[in-house]
C-alpha cells in the first residue's frame, strides 16, 4: 500500500499545478479573444482582415522556437532531477544566448525591409516592421518558457502567458480606439512580447546565475531541426487556411472567415495545459507503459473537452458571431461548427506530438511535412469557396491524427 501510495502521489502532486495551468491558459487566451473581438469591432473588415493575416504570420513564426522550448525543459527537467542544477542552469543560460543574435538579426532584416518597401512605395513598410519585430522578439520566449516547465515553475508559467496575453491586448484596444491601423495595433503587439521577455526571465534569475561553465552549445542540431519543423508544420496546417482565404477571397469574405477561424482556434488551446503539466513529466518516466497511460489520459481530456466545445459552438454560432463580433460577420455563422471540428482533431494532434518530443521522437515531423504537401495541393485546386477551404481542413486534421496514432503503434522505440 505504501508503494502504491508513493508512486501516485507525483501524479497527485501535477494536479494542482496542472488546474492553474489551465485555468490561467483558458484565461489568458480569453484575453487573446477579446482582442480579436475587440480589434473586429473598432477596424473595418478590410483592415481587419490584414490583421488576421498578420497574427497568423507572426503565430506560425513563432512556432520554430518552440522547439527550444521542448528541448531546455526536458533537459532542465532531467538535470534538476539528477541534481545538477549548474547544469540545467547551463541550458537555459547557452540556449537564450544562442538564439540572441539570431532575433538581432531577423529585427534587423526587418528594418531594412520595411525601409526599402517605403522607399519604393510599395506595400505596407510600418506593418513589415513591426510583424518582424514581433517574431524576432517571441524567438526569445520560449527558450525561456522552457526553463520555466522545466524547473516545475508551473504557477509561474501560468502567471507568465496571462501578462503575455493582458498587456498584448491593452495594448491592441488602446491603438485601435485611438484609431490605429492594423499595423499600428501590431506595433503594440511587438511591444508587449518584448516587455514579455523582460518580466518571464525574473524568477528564472537564479538558475541563470548559478549555470557551470560549459562548451558553446549547437542549437542547430537534427533532433532541434525536427522538432521545429514538426511544431510549425502542425501550426501551419491548421491556420494556413486563413492565408489562402485572404489570397482567394473578397475582404468581406475573408474577414468573416477569419472570424470563424478565430473562434474555432479555441479548441486549440485545450491541449496546452495538458501538454505543459505532462511534458516534464513523461519526460523523466522511463517506462513505456507509464508513458502510454499519459498519453492516453491527455487525449481522453482533450478529446472529451473538445466534444464540448464544438457542439457549443455548432450550435450557438448565431449568437456567438452577430453577438460578440457584429452582424457584419454573418457569413461566418455556417463556417464555425465545422471549423471547429477540424481545430478539435488539430487538438488532439498537438497532444500526440507534444509526447513524441518529451521522448526524443521528432522523425514523426517527416509524417507532418507530408501532409502538409498534400494540404496545400488540395488547396491549390479547391479554393472556390469557404466550404471548400473547411472540408481540406478536416480532412487533413482526421489524417493528422490517424497518421500520430499509427506512428505510435509502429514505432515503440525511440528515434
Amino acid at each position: 500500500m505504501e508503494a502504491r501510495r508513493l508512486a501516485l502521489s507525483p501524479s497527485r502532486a501535477l494536479l494542482g499545478p496542472g488546474l492553474f495551468v489551465g485555468a490561467a491558459t483558458f484565461t489568458a487566451n480569453g484575453l487573446n479573444a477579446l482582442f480579436q473581438v475587440a480589434l473586429a469591432r473598432v477596424l473595418s473588415p478590410s483592415q481587419y482582415s490584414v490583421l488576421v493575416a498578420l497574427v497568423v504570420i507572426t503565430l506560425i513564426a513563432a512556432v520554430p522556437p518552440l522547439a527550444f522550448q521542448a528541448s531546455v525543459a526536458r533537459e532542465v527537467a532531467l538535470e534538476l532531477e539528477g541534481a545538477r542544477p549548474g547544469r540545467a542552469g547551463a541550458a537555459l543560460r547557452d540556449t537564450v544566448r544562442g538564439l540572441a543574435p539570431w532575433a538581432l538579426c531577423v529585427l534587423v532584416l526587418g528594418g531594412i525591409a520595411s525601409a526599402a518597401m517605403a522607399a519604393a512605395g510599395r506595400g505596407d513598410g510600418a506593418a513589415t516592421f513591426a510583424t518582424t519585430a514581433t517574431i524576432a522578439f517571441a524567438l526569445i520566449i520560449p527558450a525561456v518558457w522552457g526553463g520555466l516547465l522545466g524547473a516545475r515553475l508551473f504557477v509561474v508559467f501560468g502567471l507568465a502567458q496571462l501578462a503575455f496575453a493582458g498587456t498584448r491586448f491593452a495594448a491592441g484596444l488602446v491603438i485601435g480606439l485611438a484609431g490605429g491601423d492594423a499595423a499600428a495595433v501590431m506595433g503594440g503587439v511587438a511591444a508587449a512580447t518584448a516587455l514579455t521577455v523582460a518580466l518571464t526571465f525574473l524568477p528564472l534569475r537564479d538558475l541563470w546565475h548559478g549555470a557551470e561553465r560549459a562548451g558553446r552549445r549547437r542549437l542547430a542540431t537534427l533532433p532541434n531541426a525536427a522538432a521545429a519543423t514538426g511544431l510549425t508544420v502542425l501550426m501551419a496546417l491548421a491556420t494556413i487556411d486563413v492565408l489562402v482565404a485572404n489570397l482567394a477571397f473578397s475582404s468581406t469574405t475573408s474577414g468573416a472567415y477569419g472570424v470563424a477561424s478565430v473562434c474555432a482556434r479555441v479548441q486549440l488551446l485545450l491541449p496546452i495545459g495538458v501538454v505543459t503539466v505532462l511534458f516534464p513529466r513523461v519526460a523523466t518516466l522511463r517506462d513505456p507503459e507509464r508513458e502510454r497511460r499519459h498519453l492516453l489520459a491527455g487525449l481522453g481530456v482533450v478529446a472529451v473537452l473538445g466534444a464540448i466545445v464544438t457542439v457549443a459552438l455548432w450550435a450557438a454560432a448565431g449568437p456567438i458571431v452577430d453577438h460578440i463580433f457584429g452582424d457584419k460577420y454573418g457569413d461566418a455563422v455556417p463556417w464555425l461548427g465545422p471549423l471547429s471540428l477540424a481545430m478539435a482533431l488539430y487538438a488532439l494532434a498537438t497532444v500526440y506530438l507534444y509526447h513524441f518530443l518529451s521522448l526524443a521522437r521528432t522523425r514523426f515531423a517527416l509524417v507532418l511535412l507530408a501532409i502538409q504537401a498534400a494540404q496545400l495541393a488540395a488547396f491549390a485546386l479547391l479554393h472556390g469557396s469557404p466550404s471548400d477551404l473547411i472540408g481540406i481542413q478536416i480532412a487533413a486534421a482526421a489524417a493528422t491524427v490517424a497518421a500520430a496514432e499509427g506512428w505510435y503503434l509502429l514505432r515503440g522505440r525511440p528515434d
